[in-house]
This record gives structure tokens, C-alpha cells and sequence, in this order.
């Protein structure tokens, strides 16, 4: 009886270890093409990378926007207006209207104009 069952067991290994090893050739053989798999996975990182991009942009155009209507609310009380951030306020002539209205006192001229 005990080698009956021995030989029981011992079948039922072989079949594990069978199934195994079907089962990591079936892995190994479902596996896609290194070229395919190279060409999805570069097109997946490109569109991912244009992707983030645009968000990026979009971002950078929301703020811009924002903080040109910030600016302006504060601006209003000196009845001056800016239309683009970056241009508007490049010769630091509104800029220091804004820093006057939000700090409420009145900045002193520099002679030296660069």
C-alpha cells in the first residue's frame, strides 16, 4: 500500500512539474515581438509626452490669464489696463503702478533709466 501510494505521489510531482514548464514555455512563446512591442511602446511615449506638453500649455495660458485679471482688478483703481502679462509689464513702468496701488504709497522716480 505505501508503494502504491509513493508511486501515487510521485506521478502527481511529475505532473506538477509538467504543467510547470508548459506553462513558462507558453509565457515565453506569447510574448510580443521586441520590434512590435519597441514601436507600441515608443508611440505610447510620444503621445504621452505630447500629451503632457499641451497640458503644460494649457496650464501656462490659464494662469496667464488669471494673473492678468489680477492685475488689472488692482489696476482699474488707477484706471491703467494691461493686455499681455509678459509684454505689459517688461519695462517695469506698470509694475510699479501696481506696487504703488497695492501697497497704497507712492514709490519714488530712479533718475537712471536703463
Amino acid at each position: 500500500m505505501t508503494s502504491v501510494a509513493a508511486d501515487y505521489d510521485h506521478m502527481e510531482i511529475q505532473q506538477q512539474q509538467q504543467q510547470q514548464q508548459q506553462y513558462s514555455s507558453d509565457i515565453v512563446n506569447n510574448r510580443w515581438d521586441a520590434d512590435e512591442w519597441d514601436n507600441e511602446n515608443s508611440s505610447a511615449r510620444l503621445f504621452e509626452r505630447s500629451r503632457i506638453k499641451a497640458l503644460a500649455d494649457e496650464r501656462e495660458a490659464v494662469q496667464k490669464k488669471t494673473f492678468t485679471k489680477w492685475v488689472n482688478s488692482h489696476l482699474a483703481r488707477v484706471s491703467c489696463r494691461i493686455t499681455d502679462l509678459y509684454m505689459d509689464l517688461r519695462d517695469g513702468r506698470m509694475l510699479i503702478k501696481l506696487l504703488e496701488v497695492l501697497s497704497g504709497e507712492r514709490l519714488k522716480k530712479n533718475a537712471t533709466v536703463l
